[in-house]
């Protein structure tokens, strides 16, 4: 066994991302209550009472990741779906959660309401799930509940209407209303003019019992209920994008910004929205919840509790120390500065260890809008480090010289958003520039290619390199002067019916900037990746659970056989042109041989986020960072 150093990962602001706000009674008051994503660490809810001040959290049953929905019921019992599609239950006068549904939904919850009977929750591919919480048992589950074709996925918004059934403004790849009928258990999909043709819908709500207030592209469209009609439509007065759970206080309409962070309010008379409170949030997405007869109250994604009085115009700020472990999303080393870079899943904040000492600390906000870091490098150039984040394609610029100060440190150096790119799923440097893959909205087909100046911050687009399929891997061969690519067929999260049926490996050329060759490994596949250049000049490239090695200037591939299982990427050590990879839950060097290839476990441990630098593997896992001196190894066979 090789001599190991271990760095704990620091703990990070634990995210309130896509939350819902209940109000519930906690410790024999009324609090306002949230959830976090603590993913492998376990979910929270938060608990906040903005006139005095208390608050605390409690921890969801094991194996709960975090909860979406958050709804209180006449019992006075807090209902929560789940993100492994659960159904539970918070008594807040016993003080303990009670798992009502398990395993009948199978993904994330992202919506749901309670009735006076029922509480409904919809999950991952638009399920939908009633329970009659009157007398303890699952009525149906919808599989799916979206009864047009192609269905949608993702039912954020959930409200029950004024006629007693209940309203899911689903969404993805095309929004739509679907109308649950609880009395016949039947549903019904209806896609009226005002959305057609549009991938999402952020907000719906009831203004009245004849009117359905929705929000489209950011802009507040009335509807007449239950017809659809569109009533009016108020649009933006700026470059303002409003919705993130609207709420109505004093009969008024109060709506976030995740533009320029600010809180509005709906001047009906005019028509038009007018800053409340500018720069209300912190940075970054807040959802809304009344409290009492005259506060609009929220929480911000790195769990910021905030009031806004409507009658005085003050905005109070309360901390509700949403702070814990959370395992790496995205690492890079970077010795010459004895520093280790690395971000979180989902709450768009990254992390630095100290190699010498190993403390580490969270350095904040990384990068615009929600979500997170997909990828970090450091860029010798310039000395900054690069992190490229969902859900703008953006990349950011820090340097590590100057203290962290968002948005000015880290600063967004390109971003591929305006191409209609989401998600990046690889960022590399080729020496002089870097190159950056990625898939496309929700809904969308076609992903791109990137070329980022890092000294200027210019950025080329390529979209399609394969018609209508989305780039998932890119790795560079400076020597030739090539980067190859893997596509496959499916949009991101599976939210568009593909056209294509073969997903393929790509050779583009950096300096006619063009594909110069575009190949299927085997016809009828739906992706391929593209893992690692070895010094030959061959890619490795997987598919379907088979490595290949592709000669992308000739065109010629070998079947190496099975890949080993868990194995997703892979690392070369320049010096010795050995292969390390993770399979099988440990860390080992893949060997490459004419017609196969062989895994060989050398440390006992799963590894992510593999990263050689000056003949050291840095790797996560778990909770921590794991230094390895591969000149340990040199003498292996």
């Amino acid at each position: 066994m090789a001599s190991v150093r271990r760095y704990p990962i620091p703990h990070s602001r634990l995210p309130f991302i896509n939350a819902e706000v209940a109000q519930v009674s906690f410790q024999g008051a009324d609090h306002l209550v949230s959830s976090i994503w603590g993913g492998s660490s376990g979910g929270r809810i938060y608990f906040w009472n903005p006139d005095s001040g208390s608050k605390g959290f409690r921890v969801l049953p094991d194996g709960i990741p975090g909860a979406y929905m958050l709804r209180t019921a006449a019992d006075g019992c807090l209902y929560l779906g789940c993100g492994n599609g659960d159904l539970i239950r918070y008594d807040p006068f016993a003080d303990r959660f009670e798992i009502l549904v398990a395993g009948e939904l199978k993904s994330i919850t992202w919506g749901g309401c309670v009735t006076d009977r029922y509480a409904v929750w919809e999950a991952s591919p638009g399920d939908v799930g009633v329970y009659d919480w009157r007398e303890s048992r699952l009525v149906k589950v919808f599989r799916p509940v979206d009864t047009e074709y192609p269905t949608a996925l993702y039912g954020h918004n959930v409200v029950e209407a004024p006629d007693g059934r209940v309203l899911l403004a689903i969404d993805v790849p095309q929004a739509r209303f679907v109308m649950l009928n609880l009395d016949t258990m039947t549903a019904e999909s209806h896609t009226p003019d005002g959305i057609r043709g549009e991938g999402s819908t952020s907000d719906a709500f009831f203004w009245d019992n004849d009117t359905l207030g929705v929000f489209v592209r950011g802009e507040l469209h009335f509807l007449a209920y239950p017809g659809f009609e569109l009533k009016r439509r108020i649009p933006r007065t700026g470059h303002e994008r409003l919705g993130g759970k609207a709420c109505v206080v004093d009969g008024r309409l109060y709506a976030y910004s995740a533009v320029d962070d600010a809180l509005y309010v709906l001047n009906r008379k005019a028509e038009e929205w007018e800053v409340a409170a500018p720069e209300w949030s912190d940075g970054g997405p807040a959802t809304l919840h009344p409290w009492g007869a005259a506060d609009v109250c929220g929480v911000t994604i790195s769990g910021v509790a905030l009031r806004y009085d409507t009658r005085t115009g003050q905005t109070d700020r309360m901390d509700l120390e949403s702070t814990g472990p959370m395992s790496a999303h995205a690492l890079c080393p970077v010795p010459e500065r004895g520093l280790i870079f690395g971000a979180p899943f989902i709450n768009q904040r990254f992390w630095v260890v100290d190699m010498e000492t190993g403390d580490g600390q969270d350095c904040g906000r990384a990068a615009p809008g929600g979500g997170q870091i997909n990828q970090i490098i450091w860029e010798p150039i310039t000395r900054h480090v690069l992190q490229s984040s969902y859900t703008t394609s953006s990349v950011t610029a820090f340097d590590p010289e100057a203290r962290p100060d968002w948005p000015h440190n880290p600063r967004v150096l390109a971003s591929a958003q305006h191409e209609g790119q989401m998600r990046p799923t690889g960022l590399v440097h080729d020496g002089r520039y870097v190159w950056m893959a990625t898939s496309p909205e929700y809904g969308r087909l076609g992903g791109a290619l990137s070329r980022i100046d890092p000294t200027t911050g210019e950025i080329l687009v390529w979209r399609h390199l394969v018609r209508d399929q989305k780039v998932n891997s890119v790795q560079v061969d400076s020597n030739r002067r090539r980067v190859f690519c893997g596509t496959e067929i499916f949009a991101d999260a599976n939210s568009a019916p593909p056209t294509q049926t073969t997903g393929r490996v790509l050779s583009f050329d950096m300096d006619s900037l063009t594909v110069d060759r575009s190949q299927a490994i085997r016809e009828g596949e739906s992706a391929a990746r593209v893992l690692v250049v070895l010094a030959s000049g061959e890619v490795l490239a997987s598919q379907r659970g088979r490595i290949y090695a592709w000669n992308a200037q000739e065109g010629d591939l070998r079947d190496l056989g099975p890949e080993p299982q868990g194995c997703r990427e892979v690392v070369r050590d320049a010096a010795t042109d050995r292969l390390w990879t993770s399979a099988r839950d440990k860390v080992g060097q893949l060997e490459v041989r004419d017609e196969q290839v062989e895994f060989v476990p050398l440390i006992g441990e799963k590894g992510e986020h593999l990263r050689i630098v000056d003949r050291t593997l840095y790797f996560a896992s778990g909770f921590e960072i794991f230094q390895v001196d591969l000149r340990e190894f040199d003498s292996s066979p």
